[in-house]
This record gives structure tokens, sequence and C-alpha cells, in this order.
């Protein structure tokens, strides 16, 4: 059952490489960059501007706040954009500020620039037929417009928010043609409302939230939130489980289990391989980065309520128990357990041998991770996980490349030959390192020794 890009890609590693023993705020219009020659797209997310949520489309690419409410994707994204998490700039201000909230419902757009309830509930195409005849919203309306732009739409959004609210209801894509049409009347009394109210939609936001009673920040909830990073992995986990449960395959069950193994794997063979050959790029990786990862993981596993130690039957419930009784090198995937072998037996031979398997760990990683992500179409929580772990893994390739480099290797991670040489189109790294990347200020750069130096 299991896809055959990972086990292939194991087993490639196993006979060519290893057991051979290789050698050493405002619109949201597309917009034209036209001094670098390319071309950005840009999404307004609102319910108010939601800042700081994690935005990315079907394909599993991450659009860059831009700020106000406002992502910006690089090329021309694979519809649905789905954007989770974040908080609410209720007074507009275009920061985190004391009465701003929580965004805990899940936007969506199936085609235009913004991503607002409307658009959200609009993705079932008899919602949609509905709203235009009920309402008069045009597709326009619906595809472009915020709820800042258009009274209708600020109406239609905030009834149907309230709605959410009241029923614990995360994901308004989810609510069928009779839930709608249920709130006709409330959505109808709050459009009149709104045309002959003179406040402003942020003034009838916020007595919306006063309404529901929604908890809003504090000055002390912002400082811990802007200590604690909300970009790094913890923001993305933490959007991918306020996201509905989806219903998955058991191909996709089967992923996410691999997918907790091969990164455990990460962490055990760098961790290893760092007793043998101390260095900095092992260590920092494995306790900044896969510890997080793994972590990552096991939180969806737990949502979606799955048994990673018995992969032929899936009616069996996550135990945590049974994860931590895994030792380090051990695993529950026996095409796991064999890779783990083989690359402990490859890179104890020298310090050369020992970060070229970080090269080849992470090209698998990317490998099976551009799988698994076409395969979790339809699981938005796990295209997010999955996307910001490849993020990653190209990272972490650069700098094993580097330290081998600083080693001599003058062809760094190329010197396994094309399989494991990658450019920066293919990998492409993340300025700054994110969490643990195995670069920055912290971890020697080049990949120093720190040999019995107290960690």
């Amino acid at each position: 059952m299991k896809t055959t890009q990972h086990l292939s890609f194991a087993a490639a590693i196993l006979t060519a490489g290893i057991l051979a023993g290789c050698g050493g705020g405002g619109s949201s219009d597309t917009t034209a960059d036209t001094s670098g020659g390319t071309t950005t797209y840009d999404v307004t997310v609102e319910r108010g501007p939601v800042l700081h949520a994690v935005v990315m489309d079907k394909k599993g690419n991450r659009a860059a706040e831009q700020g106000q409410g406002r992502y910006r994707f690089q090329n021309a994204p694979a519809y649905p954009i789905y954007a989770a998490g974040g908080y609410i700039d209720v007074d507009r201000d275009g920061s985190l500020s004391a009465g701003d909230i929580e965004n805990n419902v899940v936007l969506l757009s199936n085609e235009g620039k913004v991503a607002t309830v409307v658009s959200t509930v609009a993705t079932r195409s008899d919602v949609r037929a509905w709203l235009k005849s009920e309402f008069g919203l045009s597709d326009e309306a619906i595809d472009e417009k915020t709820p800042d732009e258009n009274r209708t739409v600020a109406a239609v959004s905030d009834e149907v928010y309230k709605h959410c609210v009241e029923n614990n209801v995360s994901d308004p894509a989810r609510l069928s043609l009779q839930e709608m049409q249920q709130l006709r009347d409330r959505i109808q009394a709050r459009i009149q409302a709104y045309k002959t109210s003179g406040a402003t939609h942020a003034e009838l936001e916020e007595e919306l939230i006063a309404e529901l009673n929604l908890p809003v920040l504090t000055d002390e909830n912002i400082t811990a939130l802007q200590s604690q990073g909300g970009q790094g992995m913890k923001g993305i986990v933490e959007a991918a489980e306020r996201m509905p449960e989806s219903n998955l395959t058991e191909e996709q069950k089967y992923t996410l289990a691999y997918m907790w193994n091969e990164e455990k794997l990460a962490k055990d063979i760098y961790l290893a391989l760092d007793e043998i050959f101390p260095h900095d790029t092992f260590y920092n990786i494995a306790t900044r980065s896969e510890t997080q990862y793994e972590a990552a993981v096991e939180a969806l596993v737990k949502k979606h309520d799955i048994n990673i130690t018995n992969l032929e039957n899936y009616e069996v419930s996550y135990s945590e128990e049974e994860l931590r009784a895994l030792a380090p090198g051990e695993y529950a995937v026996p095409e796991v357990q064999a890779l783990y072998d083989a690359l402990y037996a490859e890179g104890s031979r020298s310090l050369t041998s020992a970060l070229q398997v970080g090269c080849k760990v992470e090209v698998t990683d990317v490998a099976d991770l551009d799988e698994d992500i076409e395969i979790a179409e339809g699981a938005p929580d796990l295209v997010m996980v999955y996307t910001a772990l490849r993020s990653g893994s190209y990272n972490h390739y650069w700098a094993f490349d580097r330290a081998l480099k600083s080693l001599g290797v003058e062809e760094g991670c190329c010197s396994l030959g094309e399989a494991y040489c990658k450019t920066p189109e293919e990998f492409p790294a993340s300025s700054g390192g994110g969490n643990g990347s195995g670069h920055g200020p912290h971890d020697g750069t080049a990949g120093g020794f720190h040999g019995g130096m107290d960690r």
C-alpha cells in the first residue's frame, strides 16, 4: 500500500550508495515586479485583516506575509488557497494590539484574490449560486472584495462567523446550503442594518466581538506571542491543529505514519553520528529542527488518531506510550529500520562519510515529501506541515553541503553523484535559516567541531 517512491528511493540508497560504500492592507490585485522581471500574486485574507496566518495553495506553496492581511505568492497559486491561524486585526492598525482576537476559522478561496468567510462558504457551488440569487452578490464581489470593501460581503461574513462561533464550527466551507438557508433572515437583517449604519466595518466588527463575548488579546498575551515568534514550526503546527479533521485515505494515513518514522530517523542518525564525530551541524539540526519536526508530525498523528506502530490496521488508535517505547535507532517500519542501519554503517566510517549521509537523508526527505504533498491533497493540515518540513530539509541540505566544503570536499553534496547534487533552484533555502536550519550565528556556520564541550 505504501507509495513506491518512498520505498524505491530508500532501496536506491541501500543498493547504490550505502551498502556499496560511497566515497567521501490594501489592494489584492496581482502585482508585477518589473525590476526583477517576475510576477507575484497577492491574496488578501480578511475576517478583519488576518495577521500572521499560514497561507498556502493546494500544492503546499507558502505565501509570504506583506502586512495588513496581504500575503504574496511568488508564482501563480494552485487553487484552493487555504488560510489558517493568525490573529484578526480588529482595530486595523497593522500589528497585534490589545483588543485583537485569535482567528479560529479556516478561510479558503477557490479563485480570485481574497480569502474571506464569503469566499469560503462559496467554495460550494450551490451556496455560491444562493448567495448570488438571494443577496445580489456577484462573482466579482465573492472572489475579489473584502468585508471592508463591500457592506453586503461584510454582513454575510459577520452573520456566518457568528453562527460558526456559536456552534463551534472552525471550517465554514463545510456549511451546507440548508444550513446557510437557515441564516437567511439573520443575514438579510444584518445587510439592512449595515447599509444604513454610519459606522465603519471595523466598528461594526468590534460590536460583534463584544456581542459574542470573544476573548481578546491583552498586552501580556502579545508580549508572550512576540517572544515565541509565531512564524516558526510551532505556529504552523498550531494552525494545522485548528483545521478540521479530514477523512484521510489509507494511503494518506500511511504517509503520515511513515513520515513520523522518517523524521525520527533523521534526528536519531544525526545524534548517533554526532557521538562518533562531534560536529555542530549534526547537533544543531537534530536538536533545533528534527526534534521539532518529529513532534510536528506526531501532532498530526495524534489529531487523526493513527497508531504508527501498527500500519496494517488503522482501527488501532494513537498510543504515545508505544511511540516512546521505540528507542533511538528503532522504527516501526522495516524499510526505515533497514535504512537507518545502512546509514549508520556508512556514516561511522569517517567524518566526510557522516556528513555525506546528511546530504542523503535530506534529499530522501525532500523526495518523499514531494510525493506526500501530492498524496495529501484534500487534507490541508497535512500539506501545511509537510511543506514546512520540506523547507527545513532544503536548509539542512545546504548546511551539510557547506560543512563538507569546509573539510576540503570542494563539490560538497555533489561529491555523491548526480542524484544528490542539487541547485538553489531545486532546493531553495529560506533566508536566516529559521528553526535550526543548520546555519546561523550559533552553529559554527562552516560546520565547526565541538568535541567534548558541555551541551
